[in-house]
């Protein structure tokens, strides 16, 4: 059985000046070279891409956090070839997240290493409650050794963080979640000051005072009775 490390790793998010250029994304001390590529700028993917590795076709998000996906592997030519090839084969995604072998310019994912990524990220986003896929048939597992896969699994935690920090999760926010569950954002009320007390309107103008009337039934009925006897006068509030 190979060993699993799911230490966690720092996100290197590199963002060019040019808004049409792809955001190239990679794990910090991690082999996975990672590229969130829009559709509209699928043509301008470099041709250092077209190597062996996986891709994630992406939908947008529903109101409620549900997406869909579909999970791909790219052998020869490479991920270039295969991504402009998806361009015209599929209509639904409007972003792919391509993923290769990184750490060393001479070497690349094989095509069974290629295989062996793409269906663990199809058994990974089958199990998510917020994920669709689009594949109509489940990736076979090509055999691996032990060191294999045991190097192919530091792939997987950097994906899963991408596609968080990107807007897409895997699973629904908990309603123990700080926010609820809901929206991130919500209306806050105001609370008063403490020990200070809240003003209220007196009568007959709407000039602030900071001590309640005892019986406002009683002021309200003085009031009355003063216009009936004719006797009532008004006092307009002053402004400070």
């Amino acid at each position: 059985m190979c060993a699993m490390r799911f230490a966690p790793s720092q996100l290197v998010v590199s963002l060019s000046y040019d808004l049409n250029n792809p955001i190239k994304i990679r794990a910090k001390h991690k082999v996975a070279g990672m590229l969130l590529l829009d559709r509209d700028h699928a043509n301008r993917l470099e041709r250092g891409w077209n190597v062996p590795g996986a891709y994630i076709l992406l939908d947008r998000p529903d109101p409620q956090g549900r997406w869909g996906a579909y999970i791909g592997k790219a052998t020869n030519p490479g991920l270039r070839h295969r991504v402009l090839q998806q361009l015209k084969d599929r209509d639904h995604w409007y972003r792919a997240l391509l993923i290769r072998y990184e750490s060393n310019e001479d070497e690349t994912l094989n095509s069974s290493e290629a295989g062996w990524l793409e269906g663990k990220l199809y058994n990974h986003l089958h199990r998510a409650r917020q994920v669709t896929l689009h594949n109509r048939n489940r990736p076979q597992d090509p055999t691996l050794t032990d060191d294999d896969e045991t190097s192919l699994i530091d792939y997987l935690l950097p994906i899963e963080s991408v596609l968080r920090l990107i807007g897409h999760t895997l699973y629904p926010r908990p309603a123990g979640a700080p926010d609820g569950g809901g929206p991130l954002v919500k209306r806050i009320k105001p609370r008063p000051e403490a020990n200070k007390p809240v003003p209220h309107l007196s009568l007959p103008g709407p000039t602030p005072n900071t001590s309640p009337p005892s019986d406002p039934a009683k002021e309200v009925k003085e009031i009355i009775a003063q216009i009936e006897a004719g006797t009532f006068v008004y006092r307009a509030p002053q402004c400070r």
